[in-house]
């Protein structure tokens, strides 16, 4: 038995300067810790609980992660001492993380979705021809580079965006020899039935409804995040049904942090839809959202701004979870982190030998 024999809690500074609570976990035979953003309040009245994890056993995942749950209301709080627990035991039997999470299985790299630029909308490029993740972040960062040498206004509209960007991404992905799509995380203004248009003002859902299908029929747009709010869901249907292209449609509307319990099929969902995974709540909360998605044969992008932090782990999440896809940024060193770690755990895998990336979701439309 791995004991939990002693459990600290700090507050420290995230990568923004605002607070953040840091845990280490001492166990029989291992040692882990895990910092996430957290209010100092929150911090303070984390000490007067952790007593309840001394003697438990930090291999037995879903029991620790249970009594976190009952323990914590604020999903980083549970989520800081679940992954702290989880590193101890993966030290306790010196391995990576990802590894002791996700067992044998777990040896193929997400796809990088990077963001490159953010305005009214945030922009993003898939490397989804690369045969590693290195080459797929080497060449969404050349993207990165060219795009910030032009000093694109914030208030540009999404066509001027789209178009600069797509040029850019034709002649990274002719250097690099594979295929570079874009993709756009459209924010609605507000919980309300208009959006914003860029020279047409506040319009109706319709409007733009035919502005997002523009965008992706002009563009060849692979993936797309929160288009509409969750009271227009009739909206989304009508535009899973408009698609000629294939394109990845990830809505934070869908039920349940958009993992579906009834039948995706009969619900209106299909292969186009996307799991949008955070890291917060639990490890086991984590697995479980994941595995509900995968049974409904829904694709999973895990996010990673909810870490304001250093902290790898949601890089090790990914791996461990085979996710397809990964949302990174190269804003901040609490961002540059995940990347990092991601490249060191490719570098692990396949260190001498050829990365095999997680197979792609079919982006055909039947």
């Amino acid at each position: 038995m791995n004991s939990i024999e002693a459990v600290s809690v700090n507050t420290i500074l995230d990568a923004k300067g605002n607070d953040a609570v840091e845990t280490e976990v001492v166990t029989t035979d291992g040692y882990g810790r895990c910092s996430f953003s957290a209010p100092r309040h929150a911090t303070k009245s984390a000490r007067e609980e952790i007593g309840a994890l001394i003697g438990r056993d930090a291999n037995q995942q879903a029991d620790v992660d249970e009594l976190l749950q009952d323990v914590f209301e604020m999903p980083n709080m549970s989520m800081v001492f679940s992954v702290a627990v989880a590193n101890a035991a993966a030290a306790s039997l010196e391995m990576p993380l990802y590894r002791y999470l996700g067992g044998l299985f777990a040896n193929a790299m997400p796809y990088p979705l990077l963001n490159i630029f953010d305005a009214a909308a945030g922009y993003l490029v898939a490397p989804i021809g690369a045969n590693s993740f290195s080459a797929g972040i080497a060449a969404s960062v050349s993207i990165y580079r060219e795009f910030s040498k032009l000093n694109v206004p914030r208030g540009a509209r999404d066509v001027d965006v789209l178009s600069r960007l797509n040029s850019i991404a034709q002649g990274i992905s002719d250097n690099f020899g594979f295929d570079i799509k874009l993709g756009v995380d459209f924010t609605p203004v507000g919980h309300t039935s208009s959006y914003y248009i860029e020279g047409r003002g506040h319009t109706i859902n319709r409007a733009w409804l035919s502005h997002i299908i523009d965008l992706i029929d002009r563009y060849d747009l692979c993936y797309i995040q929160v288009p509409f709010v969750e009271s227009d869901q009739s909206y989304l249907a009508q535009l899973r049904d408009a698609l000629h292209t294939g394109c990845l449609i990830a809505c934070d509307g869908l039920p349940d942090d958009n993992i579906i319990t009834g039948d995706a099929r009969r619900d209106g969902y299909n292969h186009t839809d996307v799991a949008l995974l955070t890291p917060t709540r639990t490890i086991s909360n984590v697995f479980g959202r994941c595995t509900e998605a995968k049974s409904h044969d829904l694709s999973c992008v895990m996010l990673t701004h909810t870490a304001t932090t250093c902290e790898v782990s949601p890089s090790h999440l990914a791996v461990a979870l085979s996710v397809p896809f990964v949302k990174l940024s190269l804003k901040g060193s609490e961002n540059t982190s995940k990347i990092n770690e991601l490249l060191r755990i490719e570098q692990e895998l396949y260190e001498g030998s050829n990365p095999r990336m997680v197979k792609q979701p079919n982006y055909e439309v039947n």
